[in-house]
């Protein structure tokens, strides 16, 4: 079986992007709590197309959405 290896300039590129989107996620935890996982998916899909550039793929945009409605922290790593 072959290993996925992420080389040390991939780690310091997914650091930067998690040092934008981790506050952005969070954000939208406290603007979001309480509301319908719809309407925070929608917003989701939003925030995170303009910071990576493309589409959250399924599951993770319902499951952060409904993560986020309960008003839980979405925490990358």
């Amino acid at each position: 079986m072959s290993r996925f290896v992420i080389d040390q300039r991939a780690r310091r590129a997914i650091a930067r992007f998690n040092a934008v989107m981790q506050p952005e996620l969070d954000r939208l935890r406290k603007r979001c709590a309480g509301a319908p996982v719809d309407e925070v998916r929608a917003e989701l899909a939003k925030v995170w197309g303009a910071n990576a550039g493309k589409a959250l793929p399924e599951p993770y945009l319902t499951t952060w959405a409904t993560s986020l409605s309960n008003g839980q922290r979405v925490v990358l790593s």
